[in-house]
């Protein structure tokens, strides 16, 4: 199928170059591609197999445990009830006062600053 090729000596010698050695180049070429490209798909498919293999073996072992496990029944508990305090108005409307002069202090150059935030 394949014909052995010398490999030690130049397989184009430019000296006396014909014709019949590009051919001869490019099949040598074509070859090495067509092997090498059959020797990574090959990789490949063991690649493949192997993680197909890994998956039929490990994938169902949490599925068995699962079904092996015993469900508890449910308790319901009732939710504590907490009382939430409202913010007082006074700090709502001290906010909404900060943000009115700081946007009307841009305008006239005079500078605002917000030192603290207190969240409630």
């Amino acid at each position: 199928m394949f014909d052995s090729i010398d490999i030690s000596s130049s397989i184009i010698n430019f000296e006396s170059f014909e014709l019949g050695q590009l051919g001869s180049a490019f099949l040598y070429g074509g070859s090495v591609l067509l092997i090498g490209m059959a020797t990574v798909f090959a990789v490949l498919c063991l690649l493949w197999l192997c993680l197909a293999i890994f998956k039929l073996c490990f994938h169902t072992i949490p599925e068995r445990k699962a079904k092996k496990k015993k469900v508890a029944p449910v308790v319901q508990v009732a939710p504590k009830v907490v009382e939430v305090k409202k913010p007082d108005d006074g700090e709502i409307i001290a906010v909404i006062a900060a943000a009115i002069a700081m946007a009307e202090s841009e305008d006239s150059g005079m500078k605002f600053r917000v030192v603290s935030f207190k969240r409630i």
